[in-house]
């Protein structure tokens, strides 16, 4: 059980990490080249979003892992509120 959780828990954080960095790397190389073809596919699309996807998923499999109590309630709470948070955003 604590396996799959932590597997999906690692899915959640790589898709918000991959959103996240791939939006913020994108207004980032938008900023500094200007409106030029291409800037924000390569800043977001080609470095944010693998880089994103490999950092969340680090650290959404870290607390998880981490975490000494036998109970996974807290845990489930948050990952399913974070589910949920995501498919509102993406809807």
């Amino acid at each position: 059980m604590r396996g799959l959780l932590a597997f999906v828990a690692g899915i959640v954080g790589a898709v918000a990490g991959a959103a996240g960095l791939g939006f913020l790397l994108a207004f980032v190389f938008i900023q500094i080249y200007g409106a030029f073809e291409g800037s924000a596919a390569m800043g977001g699309f080609a470095i944010g979003m693998p880089l994103g996807a490999v950092i969340g998923f680090a650290l959404g499999l870290w607390p998880v892992l981490h975490r000494k109590a036998s109970s996974h309630r807290p845990t489930l709470a948050w990952l399913a509120a974070s589910v949920v948070t995501l498919a509102a955003i993406g809807a």
